[in-house]
């Protein structure tokens, strides 16, 4: 295991860690976790943005995928804290858990294919 890749992965996780944890301070989880919600949906966007350029034959380093792409995007978005507030959401009030586990899914899976779908018309 090459040590300058993991520090590479360690500091991006440490910065996208960070800016999840701004984002749910910055938006309150009233009725929705709208801070898991964002950070899920927009993570997804950027991740299809970066790995869409990589696609399309973009010089993008191995050490900028590290970084941004598993450190800071891998740290940023959540599948364990979306798991967690599906659950303490369905006992509560289930029909908006249908509202936020549809729109996490199927809006995260999208966004990641309009990023993607993005840069390959920009870089071909």
């Amino acid at each position: 295991m090459d040590i300058r890749l993991v520090t590479l992965v360690a500091t991006g996780g440490a910065i996208g860690a960070v800016a999840r944890y701004a984002i749910q301070q910055w938006l309150p989880a009233d009725s929705l976790p709208w801070g898991t919600m964002v950070a899920n949906l927009s993570g997804s966007l950027l991740l299809g943005l970066l790995l869409g350029a990589l696609a399309a034959g973009a010089t993008v380093s191995e050490e900028a995928v590290l970084l941004f792409g598993t450190g800071v995007l891998g740290a940023f978005t959540t599948m364990s804290a979306f798991a967690i507030d599906t659950i303490r959401m369905v006992e509560t009030n289930p029909s908006s858990t249908a509202i936020m586990v549809t729109t996490t899914l199927i809006g995260s899976i999208s966004l990641a294919w309009i990023g993607w779908r993005i840069s390959i018309a920009f870089v071909t």
